[in-house]
């Protein structure tokens, strides 16, 4: 009789699907942050326990300085610059972090609250701005030449076209190291239990031992605070 109870209480117990265990996921990310920039990162993580994931990030972020201005030249048909800008500056971020589960996604469609955090490394690049210059030659006519951006000599601003190529000066990269960290909140989503989406927001701060020279004429920055929002997207195994 308890066998047929049993067998009975089992038919009628309602079918759920067994719960897949995930140990690692791979992201990418795109950000944007306060001082005008944008970037984008690569984040792998596995657990260290059931509500805890540990990260390694990797993360290219562009920086501008909060004076900067653009402008158009004052050439017929120019294109935009930035007056007295030193240097293009890209933060190239390696850190570790945390993922601490608030509230668990345990199915499809529902939506799971995260805190992360991160620390790490920051590395400052920094890229000579060149300009579309004109010179005024011997015979009176004017030559359109690129040239890196010198503030003592290019002090003419009717004479600026332009910003010049995007690559060059990449051969005259200068790098500062300093420090990174991170901390905001991860809104997970999705439509399957493997499939990875997040909206994600928070503050991040980089600091190097020496101001940046990015701007002429305007303060240098040494100290980076900021926020952030960021779309990740990726996968589980």
């Amino acid at each position: 009789m308890l066998f047929f109870i049993n067998f009975n209480s089992a038919q009628n117990a309602p079918i759920t699907d067994g719960e897949l265990l995930y140990y690692k996921d791979f992201n990418i990310g795109f950000n944007l942050n306060t001082y005008g920039g944008g970037g984008m990162y690569y984040r792998h993580g596995w657990h260290k326990t059931g509500s805890i994931k540990n990260h390694i990030e990797s993360d290219i972020s562009y920086i501008r300085h909060p004076k900067e201005v653009w402008r158009y030249g004052y050439q017929s048909n120019p294109s935009t610059y930035t007056f007295g800008r030193l240097n293009y500056t890209y933060f190239w971020r390696n850190s570790f972090g945390q993922k601490i589960e608030l509230t668990e996604r345990s199915y499809k469609n529902a939506l799971g609250l995260n805190f992360i955090y991160n620390i790490g490394i920051s590395l400052a690049l920094l890229k000579p701005a060149y300009i579309d210059y004109f010179i005024l030659n011997a015979d009176g006519t004017n030559s359109l030449v690129t040239e890196k951006y010198n503030p003592e000599k290019h002090n003419i601003e009717y004479r600026i076209y332009g910003n010049g190529p995007f690559l060059s000066g990449f051969n005259e990269l200068d790098v500062k190291v300093g420090l990174f960290g991170r901390a905001g909140l991860n809104i997970e989503y999705g439509q399957y239990p493997d499939e990875y989406k997040s909206l994600e927001a928070g503050i991040t701060f980089d600091a190097f031992n020496e101001k940046l020279p990015m701007l002429n004429k305007a303060e240098q920055i040494q100290f980076f605070p900021a926020m952030y929002i960021a779309f990740n997207f990726g996968w589980k195994k």
